[in-house]
């Protein structure tokens, strides 16, 4: 059951020019032309990947084995897809028409910050209206560059977390990250939370975890549906995991088969009103990164990753989903 993925060039400003023309009067829109723009991106090189011995390291002094920092070459690919995104989306808004954002309204003072810190003009904000991470920490060092680059908070959201997620206090609150994070907006309230499945716990930590990849994958889905409702007509940056391409086939509603994420690609989606989602570029590579490492490279779904149990096995084995109908099709059967 193959599903093309629909993918569009990447010319600065097409979308928004031709919106213009079709509209005549920008100042006076049609709802049907508001353009919603996701770009989803991967954290960098993992230090843990990189390092092998951090494991043992990170045990013996109790840090969580499942939350390594990015090594140094993933802390320097953040700074170039910071680079990347600033440019891409200057020159998106610097084409749109002089009136608006681009059909993008732009929220760059969050409740409950100081005003002056982050109150600045929109243009300084490139049109894009939020910045959402998952609660991991190779995550939110991978958004803090942007974070500079683009004169916005860092919103953690639950509903991007990483596969295998271990939901309640496992992992530091958003508050405590402030402290070494002060770009995190601490009042923001994340559009999903994570449930554990019952029976299931995470190998790395033994916590109650969310099974992957059915729940996870079934999480995506209803990550899409809320950031559909929730910033309709409007630009945000979403950094995540390498699994959330299926986020990007719960948008795109296509099969997860062929989509591969890289570290720090940068999926860009963008969708017309009410109208289906188009990819215009994709995560798979990374051309905006000078260097990449042979431990943290592209991914993406197998059959695998939704098989019930292992041979012999009595138990839920290390994946799941098959018995509940979701696999790799499943946002087209959707």
């Amino acid at each position: 059951h193959k599903f093309m993925m629909p993918m569009l060039g990447d010319d600065i400003g097409e979308d928004e020019q031709q919106q213009q023309q079709q509209q005549g009067d920008t100042s006076t829109s049609n709802d049907d032309d508001d353009i919603s723009r996701v770009y989803l991106i991967r954290h960098g090189d993992r230090f843990d990947y990189a390092n092998p011995s951090w494991l043992v390291s990170a045990r013996k002094n109790g840090v969580l084995v499942t939350d390594p920092p990015l090594s140094d070459l993933g802390h320097r690919q953040a700074r170039e897809t910071a680079d990347y995104l600033a440019l891409i989306t200057k020159k998106r808004m610097d084409a749109a028409p002089s009136s608006t954002t681009g059909g993008e309204a732009v929220d760059s003072s969050p409740e409950g910050r100081d005003g002056d810190q982050w109150r600045r003009q929109d243009h300084n904000n490139h049109g894009v209206s939020k910045i959402l991470a998952s609660p991991y920490l190779r995550v939110i060092q991978t958004a803090c560059p942007t974070s500079a680059a683009l004169n916005l908070p860092i919103s953690i959201e639950l509903g991007l977390s990483e596969a295998h997620a271990t939901p309640g206090s496992v992992l530091p609150s958003p508050r405590d990250r402030f402290a070494y994070f002060p770009q995190i907006d601490t009042s923001y309230e994340s559009l999903l939370h994570v449930e554990p499945t019952p029976g299931y716990k995470c190998r790395k930590t033994g916590q109650p975890c969310e099974a992957f990849a059915g729940r996870y994958t079934q999480r995506m889905g209803e990550f899409a549906r809320r950031v559909e409702e929730t910033y309709r007509g409007r630009t945000i940056v979403c950094f995540s995991h390498a699994a959330s391409v299926a986020l990007v086939a719960a948008f795109l509603k296509c099969t997860m088969r062929e989509l591969k994420f890289a570290p720090c690609g940068v999926y860009e989606l963008r969708r017309r009103g009410d109208g289906p989602w188009e990819m215009v570029t994709g995560g798979e590579s990374n051309p905006h990164v000078t260097e990449n490492a042979a431990t943290t490279y592209p991914w993406g779904f197998g059959e695998k990753h939704f098989e019930e149990k292992k041979d012999g096995d009595t138990v839920p084995g290390d994946y799941f989903g098959s018995s509940e109908g979701i696999g790799l099709d499943y946002f087209v059967d959707e």
